[in-house]
């Protein structure tokens, strides 16, 4: 964004789509011809597995080849040539390419995936085992040799597990990398294709990466501005269940499952007394203890409830290209009789590089 004016919109645009290695994302290998605007798009999701996922065609003579080839990477880059300004938007997998010909010439419509979903796809074949006191950093280096992915762990936070887990045979790469990275780092794809280890913090203790006012005449969003609420999916009481070991007198050994659970206060707007209703969530304990007592899953109960409280609204709009994407925080102005400024995570980001226009998800935080 820097240096960047994005409420001066006579800005001309240029895409390309490079043709990159499949295992060497520094390595170009060509260019996509016949490239066309129509239908390409970028969709970004902060929430989701695989991140972020691309559709484009080209349009060449029958018979002519439009520079692919076959299981590279391609990469698209959106840059202003007046600005001297570029950005890499996604440099992904190809998963699939359809193809029509009529009137002398070949469309070719592909589908691009983040590198995120090459670790979704990839199951391991021999069990995966992180020892007690092992670190972070260095087991997610290891689990990452097992593929053919750059990646990256300068930003990331150490962490030292208190628990010896085992990933058996056939477990998606992804989910292990996901558990490595929860509590303290947030596993993600950059556009240059790299896999990243990156510290997380809580979209609602960052500060706004820039202002945006929905009403101001120079700004850039587009009516309408959609609001939408999940306030009456909010539980009013959280369970916690662990199945135990149970010895009786004799030495049989069984299995028991225990519970704990945590209600709202009364005056709060979930709870039964308020609502006149009890909607309720069940997880399963993730504590440390082999046998957790009462209290330590009243404890696990309280804090899944408590997670269960945030904001609840959440706006769409769409807006004049302005380099969004999914992760950033925004201080969004509204015309609002109860507040007039929100902080929002953008969920989601859809880039139309035919009309330049983004479509986005803002969550408040």
């Amino acid at each position: 964004m820097a240096g960047i004016d994005w409420t001066d919109t006579g800005y001309s645009y240029l895409v390309e789509v490079l043709v990159v290695n499949q295992t060497n994302v520094d390595l170009v290998e060509g260019v996509l011809e016949g490239f066309v605007y129509q239908g390409a798009t970028v969709t970004e999701n902060y929430n989701s597995d695989s991140r972020v996922q691309a559709k484009i065609s080209t349009i060449v003579r029958e018979g002519a080849s439009d520079g692919y080839k076959k299981y590279c990477r391609l990469r698209i880059v959106l840059s202003i040539p007046s600005r001297n300004w570029s950005e890499e938007f996604v440099t992904g997998y190809v998963t699939n390419i359809t193809e029509k010909t009529e009137h002398g010439y070949t469309k070719r419509d592909y589908t691009i995936e983040g590198t995120m979903w090459g670790l979704i796809e990839h199951k391991i074949v021999a069990p995966i085992i992180i020892g007690k006191n092992a670190g972070l950093l260095k087991i997610f280096s290891d689990v990452m040799k097992l593929t053919k992915m750059q990646f990256t762990t300068s930003k990331a936070q150490q962490r030292i597990f208190t628990k010896e887990t085992v990933y058996e045979v056939g477990t998606n790469l992804s989910t292990v990398l996901f558990e490595l990275a929860s509590g303290t780092n947030r596993l993600d794809n950059t556009g240059h294709g790299v896999v990243e280890l990156k510290k997380y913090v809580e979209p609602s203790k960052r500060e706004a990466d820039r202002t945006v006012d929905f009403y101001d005449l120079r700004g850039l969003m587009l009516h309408p501005l959609e609001l939408t609420s999940t306030e009456w999916e909010a539980p009013g009481r959280a369970i916690v269940t662990a199945t135990i070991s149970d010895t009786d007198s004799k030495g049989k050994t069984t299995q028991k499952v225990v519970a704990g659970y945590y209600d709202a206060p009364s005056s709060h707007h979930t709870s039964l007394a308020t609502r006149g209703w009890l909607r309720a969530r069940t997880d399963v304990y993730n504590g440390v203890s082999e046998t957790p007592s009462k209290s330590e899953l009243n404890s696990e109960a309280k804090k899944n409830w408590t997670k269960s409280q945030s904001k609840f609204r959440t706006w769409k709009a769409s807006s004049v290209f302005a380099d969004y994407h999914a992760g950033e925080v925004l201080s969004l102005v509204l015309n609002d009789s109860n507040t007039s400024t929100v902080k929002v995570l953008v969920e989601s980001v859809r880039t139309d590089f035919e009309t330049f226009t983004q479509d986005l998800t803002m969550k408040e935080v």
